[in-house]
């Protein structure tokens, strides 16, 4: 008969733990993805592009790796939706969703691992399209099991025990998330401990800083000039020096070392770059232990499930469809509500696309910041990441009281003045403090303090928007956050991208895109004169928000 869990009963932790190693992994991979794709691409394009400079003038590196960055954001608008309904029609001895998972998740797990071997080839142009081709694939598997995967939790648990549940699901995606992290640091230790000298040595190579020289164009324009065992004894020699001198730049973090645009300095770095080829970092081995990794969590999942199939209660519910009959879409103006409550509606979608393009730029860019900012390596930046991962989903809790207590609105507001605030102070310091060590601990702050005050944004957008529309038009406003959000995290990357492309590719200024759009955020949002909730209304918004996330 199985155990399933009556309503009465508690929620069954274990039951729910083991669902979400799916979940776990789907993070895992996405984690790595999000860190490495961005620096192992900037690495080929400095190469094939010459530093940008081949490039047409509306381009730059920085904006097309953006781009690129936005194509599972693109690919989950469009799949997503469609194969998570999909499984709600499939019945097999797997169930609804397993065959999806069982299917799509090793295929997308190989997709994973070729990335960084297609970045081996040595010729730039078929590197940059065989990468292009693995990662297209990869985006496609992953949307293929990813709806499904998200949707076991609620097959397996009572509506009424979803909420405990879900939160158990959001800390295995949290683990997963934070596994991806550091999982760099765990390859590199594991090639280390089996003698592969070349590889480990590979792992912790620099990439994009190595082989660059800031130069000035004829007419006048500084760009990055990638140099491939420049010739010390060649006329163009002291052109390259003159130019690095003639860019104005303050100064060039090489090798751990800062040096001024001046005289010797100057000659010193151009010497010290000339002599440096540039280096391919291998990172084959993290791609392959986070496949391997999401593999395990499947080979959890399928043990589970073999043994649980019994408790899922969606095994025998049928969707039925009728033929040619699609769901009337309910435009903004036809909604019921009042003329103050649509215009409530309308500030704040526009206040969730501008936040949102803060958000999801931050991610696809700062391995690279962190790598020429401050001459940190992927592997180590990532758990710079995890810190500000794990700040953002400790306050998720408080950012929730904060939200009843003082109001959902005036919460947002906190955060986004908070975050405001600390991105600018990192981006002035960065740009007119020389001492290192200072900027530094700007910097971590920043990002603990950010995770939070991104906490107190995150938390309460949506029942806010949900609040707006009352209990009847859950569905209906729940699909309009998502047309918002998912919109900025196509535009957010691109915009962010030329933004430094613009700024002779400093990353520093990423913090000045993002400040910008939280400053506008947050002058918008308060224009929101809607969307408070009262007491009565806070069990339903709660399963909404809950039935949202899954």
């Amino acid at each position: 008969m199985g155990n399933k869990t009556k309503k009465g009963n508690g929620l069954n932790y274990k039951q729910t733990f083991l669902i979400g190693f799916g979940f776990m992994g789907c993070m895992t991979l996405w984690s790595v993805y999000n860190s490495y794709v961005p620096v192992i691409f900037r690495a080929k394009l400095t190469e094939l592009t010459d530093g940008g400079s081949k490039l047409p003038a509306f381009l730059s590196v920085a904006l097309l790796v953006n781009a690129i960055m936005t194509i599972d954001n693109i690919f989950g608008v469009i799949f997503q939706p469609y194969f998570g309904k999909k499984s709600d029609s499939t019945h097999t001895k797997w169930g609804k969703r397993m065959p999806y998972i069982i299917l799509c998740l090793p295929i997308c797990a190989i997709f994973f691992s070729f990335i960084p071997v297609a970045a081996t080839v040595k010729a730039g142009v078929l590197s940059i399209i065989l990468m292009m081709t693995v990662i297209i694939f990869f985006n496609f598997t992953m949307s293929v099991w990813r709806s499904p995967v998200v949707s076991l939790m609620p097959d397996f648990t009572p509506s009424h025990l979803q909420s405990d549940a879900n939160a158990v699901i959001n800390i295995m995606g949290g683990i997963g998330q934070m596994v991806g992290f550091v999982v760099g640091t765990i390859a590199t230790t594991l090639v280390g401990l089996f003698g592969f000298t070349a590889m480990k040595e590979a792992l912790q190579a620099k990439t994009n800083s190595l082989g660059q020289i800031l130069a000035t164009n004829p007419d006048g324009s500084v760009v990055v000039n990638y140099l491939n065992g420049f010739n010390q004894n060649a006329p163009e020699y002291k052109e390259h020096i003159e130019n690095f001198i003639a860019s104005g730049r303050d100064k060039l973090y090489f090798n751990g070392t800062t040096f001024s645009s001046a005289g010797t300095d100057a000659q010193l770095v151009a010497e010290k770059v000339a002599k440096t080829p540039f280096e391919y970092v291998n990172y084959t081995p993290i791609f392959v232990v986070a496949a391997s990794i999401s593999i395990l969590c499947l080979i959890i999942l399928m043990i589970f499930y073999k043994k649980n199939k019994q408790n899922d209660l969606s095994k025998d519910l049928v969707i039925e469809t009728k033929d040619g009959e699609k769901p009337k879409k309910i435009k903004i103006k036809e909604l019921p509500i009042t003329k103050e409550e649509r215009r409530s509606l309308i500030t704040m979608l526009a206040a969730l696309f501008l936040i949102n393009n803060a958000t999801e730029a931050i991610v696809p860019n700062f391995t690279n910041f962190a790598l020429d900012t401050l001459n940190v390596k992927p592997i180590y930046s990532t758990l710079m990441m995890a810190v500000f991962a794990v700040s953002l989903a400790a306050f998720g809790i408080p950012a929730g009281a904060m939200g009843r207590k003082l109001g959902r609105k005036k919460t947002i507001i906190i955060g986004l003045g908070v975050i405001v605030v600390m991105f600018a102070i990192y981006l002035a310091v960065s740009q007119f403090v020389t001492n290192r060590m200072f900027t530094w601990i700007v910097l971590w702050i920043a990002l603990v303090i950010g995770g939070a005050a991104v906490g107190c944004i995150n938390i309460n957008t949506l029942p806010l928007v949900l609040a707006i529309g009352g209990r009847d038009y859950v569905g209906t406003f729940t699909g309009y956050y998502y047309t918002a959000t998912f919109s900025a995290a196509i535009t957010g990357p691109i915009l962010c991208g030329a933004l430094i492309g613009m700024f002779n590719e400093d990353y520093n200024f990423m913090f000045l895109f993002c400040a910008i759009f939280f400053a506008i955020g947050l002058a918008v949002i308060t224009q929101v004169k809607h969307g408070e909730s009262s007491a009565e209304d806070e069990e339903w918004i709660q399963e909404a928000v809950e039935a949202a996330d899954d």
